[in-house]
């Protein structure tokens, strides 16, 4: 069985056994300096395979090829900037190691050299090709639109002219590189595990799972006539509520429940989304609507959230179901919650508009602000965590962020997907 293909004439084109491996497997590993080629990575993930593409952010790589690809169901992106060289691709029981970048070029028209790993004598070299894989991906950053929409832009710029355009784009989205022995990056910090863990939470967890959900239930109709104008984000919110009341009862029924395949996690999400749709009782409150209007109005104003009173900003809270869930630890429950949390945030108003005025109006990355609110000490507000400002922020922006809340999060997990839930 040949081993070594280059794109020949006889030919040996790489994208042979790419194709032939993807097909034959279900999760998808695959790293290249420059990438173009979108095509098999968009069809892979429609198949209902799971992809990690590791890509270079440079001048040879394609933002129309990233922008395909990005925030597709199954798909996890992340990026490095800088001594980047490997190129490959490994599959459930094969690898491809070699000179093939993942490119037209690369794939069939460059002259290359790429070695075939799928002989029961290379399962070994597999390992190997895997745990390298698994080291770049670890050292490399996640792809967040932020950084998508600089890195388009500055292409633009880069490819009219200037010399160097590599450092242009580094300098402009930040060096991201492997560790090696002449690396200082070895040690990262403290800051930058919390905020690539955010990232992935939110980026490669919650709002894939979340969207797959979405691109179920509103194209076979699933949706109930109360939530018409709620926006389609806050109705999937709305149906993993009631997935959450309705069958994940205790810790244990989510905690045990199996990560499933992406086919049989489908049928699952559809039954229950029939179920839903003719269910008596929707879990939705009658009054949903005013809430999240209340949390738009307010929040979502930059304007409004400076003028906020006190009072104001009480009632945007108790808006937002994952602050009400802070009253399980206020002795008197939810109707002593705003004491408690004005309390605790030493009656200061000024302060915590400037942590809610930061966490959606502030300047730079939202995960970087996010990072800010919950472990800045003069930013962090007492009785407002992790789920009350994801909740918080999807709700005014739910194309960045999906209105998660610990109840969205457990009831992803209970239908299967792979999604952090504590």
């Amino acid at each position: 069985m040949k081993r070594i293909f280059s794109n020949g004439p006889d030919k040996d084109f790489v994208i042979n056994p790419f194709k032939r491996l993807m097909a034959k497997s279900s999760r998808l590993h695959l790293a290249a300096p420059f990438f173009s080629l979108a095509d098999p990575v968009v069809e892979a993930a429609r198949a209902g395979k799971r992809v990690e593409l590791l890509v270079g952010l440079n001048s040879a790589t394609s933002p129309e090829a990233l922008r395909k690809v990005y925030g597709i169901a199954g798909v996890a992106v992340r990026y490095l900037t800088h001594r980047f060289h490997a190129k490959i691709y490994v599959f459930d029981e094969a690898a491809l190691v070699g000179s093939s970048n993942l490119t037209d070029g690369g794939l069939q028209s460059n002259r290359e050299a790429t070695i075939c790993l799928d002989q029961p004598e290379d399962l070994e070299a597999i390992q190997e090709v895997r745990a390298l894989f698994a080291e770049l991906w670890d050292a490399a950053h996640v792809l967040t639109d932020e950084k998508l929409r600089t890195f388009e832009l500055i292409y633009a710029e880069v490819r009219r002219a200037g010399p160097d355009p590599d450092t242009v784009i580094e300098r402009a989205v930040g060096r991201a590189e492997p560790t090696n022995i002449n690396v200082a990056s070895r040690t990262r910090s403290r800051e930058r595990l919390f905020l690539e863990d955010l990232r992935r939470q939110v980026y490669e967890q919650y709002r894939p799972a979340f969207d797959e959900v979405t691109h179920l239930l509103a194209p076979n109709g699933f949706r109930r006539p109360e939530l018409e104008d709620v926006g389609l984000a806050n109705e999937t919110n709305r149906f993993l509520n009631w997935v959450r009341l309705t069958y994940v009862s205790g810790d244990e029924a989510w905690r045990s429940a199996p990560v499933r395949p992406p086919e049989e996690r489908r049928n699952e999400i559809l039954r229950l989304g029939q179920e839903w749709t003719s269910a008596a009782n929707s879990r939705v409150p009658p009054d949903y609507a005013a809430w999240l209007r209340r949390v738009r109005d307010l929040f979502g104003n930059a304007a409004a959230l400076q003028a906020a009173s006190k009072n104001d900003i009480t009632e945007g809270l108790m808006s937002i179901h994952a602050f009400l869930q802070q009253s399980r630890f206020v002795k008197g429950g939810q109707s002593n919650l705003p004491v408690a949390f004005w309390a605790a945030n030493g009656q200061d108003v000024a302060k915590v508009r400037r942590t809610l005025s930061h966490l959606v109006h502030g300047p730079g990355d939202f995960i970087q602000r996010l990072h800010d609110v919950l472990y800045d000490r003069g930013m962090k507000l007492g009785y407002f965590g992790h789920f009350c400002a994801l909740e918080l922020y999807g709700s005014v922006r739910p194309d960045e962020c999906p209105p998660m809340n610990g109840r969205m999060a457990k009831a992803l997990r209970y239908l299967g997907f792979q999604v952090w839930a504590a």
